[in-house]
């Protein structure tokens, strides 16, 4: 009796104390902790999708890449794996898990080292609420959040939120653009393994990336594997097939991105984030699951960029100006593997994806030979150039390996930009919009920002305007472009730019006819255009944009209220916006503008509309001719190009950045570039 006494006594004593301590801890720890309601609430940031007008995936807009999936849309192999990897007592504990706990504290007790042991409710609750920092402190926070969690939400919900919020590096978060990410697949197109090795990442998401460790990956997944056919998740078969499989995944380019699951960044991007924020407030699609269908034809959109940066580059070597390296390092003798370190450090700074960076190594008989951080060799950089270069030793400098021949090109950033704008001639709809050769270089966007007097290019435009109702039906054209500057006005209330600026351009009412007036008003913005009672004042100092609204107005049988990208904004459940929603009004003088502008023959004459031919056309025979305006501004250093055919009308923009870098062969290198642009893009 007394030994049981000796027992029981000190036992009832050390679980009294134990419950009287950890009632205290719950009561004082419980004050002040976050809400829950913060995650029974949350809305995950979500990606938006962009489509072109095919339907063609283009890219993603993300701050975080996350697809949110509804928890019956998940396979359970997923799930399995992640309860295998993470938590696999999830269905039957309430929030934490005693034996985890257990294990933990031995851990603690035997090398000092406080380890996880947070259950899948936990790891909700950390992330949501709580910091990473690693204490007992909050640890008992993370308990008591967790068993108000499991009391809100079920285990499903619970299981929804996770494998939708937890991060599985290559900025992926959730399960969905992991899969994407990883494999290029849909959740229903992974096999056990690739779903085991996606359990793997929440660990250590850098540690087990296949790009940096794939002897750590492989192992790391053969060990969900070993859990997922422990835990009855799969049989012996799979678990043997899937163990004898290596990891290809979409990072080592074995996988093509079928569904193009990538971040949508430049020119393009800014243009449908305008949209979007003309149609939508800013928190719009961060939180709810966007698709956007826009008007571009994207083949056609990376057609005419690789054609218009081909121009920029062909210009800049006929220009031979040989820019200065893009850095400059000490010249003295680096072993490999200092080089390697130097190029993996400067490679951060890369600006144009499609260039590699190498470091001038050495120099013999007038030839330059190449340090690359991708082969150990030095090889000898070729010019495309008249002229040679003036590098050191030490420069570093862009280069590109020719696939025909295996030689490495030397390449630069071209002392020429420019951009293309596309539309549909019925509807007015985007096709492609090329903002310049390079989003990081160009600085503005050369279609929508760059702005320049463009008077010259807009003669054409006010001729038409200048012609009377009578030389509609008639052929006898007698006249001459008639245009006022302002001058010194004495009435007040005209702005007082207007005798002040060259740009402006004034057309009295009087000598403008009803269907000029009529093509006048479909112009919409009225920051370009004045409209008073007399007068009508543009203002040349526009963009190429701005010269295309103007230009449409002669070209095109339907005018939308504005030129936008956007088509339609949906998500799962809803539609939310669709530009056929709003009426395009029907451009009735179209009809006159059309005929007249190619039938007439000395209306085409007046206004220089130019014919031009495809050679070698591999569009139908009525395609194969186009029209247009080629104006080239030798003193600005600029041309341009406005150009249409029965489907299309196509703008160009060219200009020379430095006009102190003079011409190699001739002042007019850049008169007939758009032209060549066009030819090959209609």
């Amino acid at each position: 009796m007394s030994l049981i006494k000796k027992i029981f006594i000190p036992l009832f004593l050390f679980n009294l104390i134990s419950i009287i301590l950890f009632y205290n801890a719950y009561a004082y720890y419980s004050k002040n902790l976050p809400n829950i309601h913060e995650i029974i609430n949350y809305k995950p940031k979500t990606i938006t999708k962009i489509y072109d007008k095919n339907n063609k995936l283009i890219g993603l807009f993300f701050d975080e890449k996350r697809e949110f999936r509804n928890i019956n849309k998940i396979p359970p192999t997923i799930i399995y794996a992640f309860i295998s990897a993470e938590d696999k007592n999830f269905f039957n504990h309430r929030g934490y898990d005693p034996f985890g706990y257990f294990k933990a504290i031995i851990s603690f007790l035997r090398d000092g080292k406080l380890r996880g042991a947070s259950t899948i409710t936990q790891q909700i609750t950390k992330g949501f609420l709580l910091s990473g920092e690693r204490t007992f402190e909050r640890k008992i926070k993370e308990f008591i959040l967790a068993l108000r969690l499991e009391n809100a939400l079920s285990k499903s919900e619970i299981l929804e939120l996770y494998l939708n919020e937890v991060y599985l590096g290559e900025n992926s978060y959730g399960v969905v653009a992991a899969s994407n990410t990883y494999f290029a697949k849909d959740l229903n197109e992974l096999t056990p393994g690739e779903a085991a090795f996606l359990a793997s990442l929440p660990k250590s998401p850098d540690q087990y990336n296949p790009k940096i460790n794939i002897t750590n990956a492989i192992n790391r997944r053969n060990f969900v594997l070993k859990e997922m056919f422990q835990n009855r998740y799969i049989n012996e078969t799979v678990f043997n097939n899937e163990l004898k499989k290596g990891l290809i995944t979409n990072l080592s380019n074995n996988y093509k991105d079928k569904n193009n699951y990538r971040l949508l960044e430049g020119f393009l991007a800014d243009e449908i984030r305008l949209d979007l924020n003309y149609l939508f407030d800013n928190n719009f699609l961060s939180t709810n699951n966007v698709k956007i269908n826009t008007s571009l034809d994207y083949d056609l959109q990376i057609k005419s960029n690789k054609t218009l940066n081909n121009e920029l580059i062909n210009l800049d070597r006929k220009n031979n100006f040989i820019q200065p390296p893009i850095k400059s390092l000490e010249s003295f003798n680096f072993d490999f593997k200092d080089w390697k370190e130097i190029l993996q450090n400067f490679d951060k700074q890369k600006i144009i994806s499609s260039w590699d960076l190498g470091i001038i190594a050495k120099i013999e008989n007038n030839d330059f030979y190449l340090k690359t951080k991708n082969f150990e060799n030095l090889f000898k950089l070729h010019f495309p150039y008249l002229i040679n270069p003036s590098f050191s030793i030490g420069d570093i400098v862009y280069y590109k390996i020719d696939k025909n021949s295996g030689r490495f090109i030397y390449q630069q950033v071209p002392n020429f930009d420019g951009g293309v704008l596309i539309l549909e001639r019925d509807t007015n709809k985007i096709l492609a919009l090329n903002g310049g050769f390079n989003y990081f270089t160009s600085g503005l966007n050369m279609v929508t920002e760059k702005k320049q007097n463009l008077k010259k290019a807009l003669f054409p435009f006010f001729n038409f305007l200048l012609l009377d109702q009578r030389i509609l039906s008639s052929s006898n054209v007698d006249m001459q472009l008639n245009l006022n500057i302002p001058k010194k006005s004495k009435n007040k209330t005209k702005s007082k730019n207007y005798n002040e600026n060259s740009n402006l351009i004034v057309f009295n009412k009087k000598d403008i006819n009803e269907l000029s007036l009529n093509l006048i008003s479909n112009i919409k913005d009225n920051n370009l255009m004045i409209n008073n009672e007399k007068e009508i004042i543009f203002n040349s100092e526009i963009s190429l944009f701005d010269l295309m609204s103007y230009y449409r107005v002669l070209l095109s049988k339907n005018l939308p209220p504005n030129i936008k990208l956007i088509e339609k904004v949906y998500t799962s459940e809803k539609e939310i916006y669709n530009f056929k929603d709003f009426n395009q009004k029907n451009h009735k003088s179209n009809e006159i503008v059309g005929k007249k502008l190619l039938d007439d023959k000395e209306i085409v004459h007046f206004l220089n509309v130019q014919s031009f031919f495809i050679e070698n056309s591999e569009t139908r025979s009525n395609n194969k001719n186009f029209y247009g305006w080629n104006i080239f501004d030798e003193k600005r250093g600029f041309t341009i190009f406005i150009g249409f055919n029965s489907q299309k009308i196509i703008g160009c923009y060219i200009n020379q950045i430095n006009m102190n870098k003079k011409y190699y062969d001739s002042d007019n290198l850049i008169n007939n570039s758009c032209v060549n642009i066009v030819k090959k893009l209609l």
